[in-house]
């Protein structure tokens, strides 16, 4: 598939999250509509669709990018804002900020132009939209300022299903490199593609989003935490040997907290053992998984060719994707064990629990799962692999249905 091709398929295929989107706007105005989510899983491709359909609709729009300004003053809000004002007094008006979190103060502003708002007829009013490539920055304005006053959609990286309707991805190219839709500016060329994700997104988020936001008094240790992150998916690993094995001066604590961190960027989630206390589920070793399999590509420097000659290897590569997939899907997500007894991930969905074992061999089989599910109270089980629930088919179904 050459680049054309590609950047068609990019802006002719919708996400879900798009549509989600594009629904919110068409209702008269109301809340403010906050877009997070990693870098580079395209979101601000999905305003553009969005705004094109509205205009087609006899909406006007206007994307306003904070990121072509060396240096934009907190004015320019006000004056986009004034404008977009201007359009909504004939027809639906729609205006969305990107890259807004870099102008100093700008939840603020946003919060004394939105309640000037609040006192103009809703038909009258435009839509708001606020993206942006950290969305570290944007939550902390979010909690500062805007409390109440907005509705989130989230932006999560691609899964099976998405890569394959959109360009044809296999289910083994997924597990070895998913999760960006830029891979398929690079295919074949995996090396050139796994330095991209190394450089234009991991360093960006490590050296930039996460030192500009909170306070790393040990940036080094929050790179090597990530690293070692990626080169241990899905496994449970205690704090206290973490530390020792980053040789890096620390303490449980920091860990802790950087781990929160590398969640809160969409880099890694470290999930709690399942249990009905919360004092034993808040105490318990984690369990690391890697938001996106580009990510343990791009550390591990591993082809597919090479992951797939590897079945231990590969078989933790798929159990972190199952892990990612039941997290994008907004579902409360742990694992279990007890001695040495263990269920890969038990997912939560209100008062409904489901117990999600992961096996790419032919060893595992699904009573062994139910009995397993019943002894840590999770109400249903199922087993991902060649005894049960094929990979491809729970990769490419939203884990809602299972429950």
């Amino acid at each position: 598939m050459d680049f054309f091709a590609i950047v068609i398929l990019m802006k002719t295929y919708w996400r879900s999250s798009a549509k989600e989107l594009l629904g919110r706007l068409m209702e008269p105005a109301g809340l403010l509509q906050i877009i997070i989510g990693p870098r580079q899983v395209g979101k601000t491709t999905a305003l553009t669709q969005i705004l094109t359909r509205l205009k087609r609709k006899g909406a006007s729009s206007i994307l306003a990018s904070a990121d072509a300004l060396s240096s934009p003053p907190g004015e320019w809000i006000s004056q986009q804002w004034n404008k977009a004002r201007g359009f909504a007094k004939e027809r639906f008006s729609v205006l969305a900020f990107d890259e807004l979190q870099k102008i100093p103060g700008w939840s603020e502003i946003v919060k004394r132009e939105f309640d000037a708002d609040a006192r103009l007829n809703p038909q009258r009013r435009p839509r708001i939209v606020i993206s942006g490539s950290s969305a570290l920055m944007i939550e902390k304005g979010l909690m500062e300022s805007l409390a109440g006053r907005f509705e989130i959609i989230r932006f999560p990286h691609w899964n099976l299903a998405e890569e394959s309707r959109a360009f044809g991805i296999s289910l083994s190219d997924h597990i070895a490199l998913g999760g960006y839709p830029r891979l398929h500016d690079f295919l074949p060329d995996v090396p050139r593609f796994l330095s991209y994700v190394a450089d234009s997104i991991i360093e960006s988020v490590l050296n930039k989003d996460l030192l500009l936001l909170h306070p790393v008094e040990k940036p080094a240790l929050l790179r090597r935490l990530f690293d070692f992150s990626c080169h241990h998916p899905a496994e449970i690993v205690s704090l206290q040997k973490m530390l020792g094995q980053l040789t890096d001066k620390g303490n449980v604590t920091t860990l802790a907290h950087y781990l929160d961190l590398l969640s809160k960027a969409f880099l890694i989630v470290p999930i709690q053992k399942y249990s009905p206390e919360i004092l034993r589920v808040r105490s318990s070793s984690p369990k690391l998984v890697v938001m996106a399999q580009a990510l343990l590509a791009a550390i591990q420097r591993k082809t597919p060719a090479a992951l797939l000659r590897d079945p231990a290897l590969y078989g933790r590569w798929a159990e972190n994707a199952v892990g990612a997939h039941l997290i994008k899907a907004g579902l409360d997500v742990f694992y279990w064990r007890d001695r040495d007894l263990e269920i890969d991930f038990v997912a939560k969905k209100g008062s409904d629990s489901l117990a999600v074992e992961v096996g790419v061999s032919m060893k595992k089989r699904s009573g062994e799962i139910k009995a397993l599910a019943r002894r840590c109270g999770a109400n249903k089980a199922m087993l991902v692999g060649p005894r049960g629930v094929t990979l491809e088919e729970f990769l490419k179904t939203d884990p809602s249905r299972w429950f």
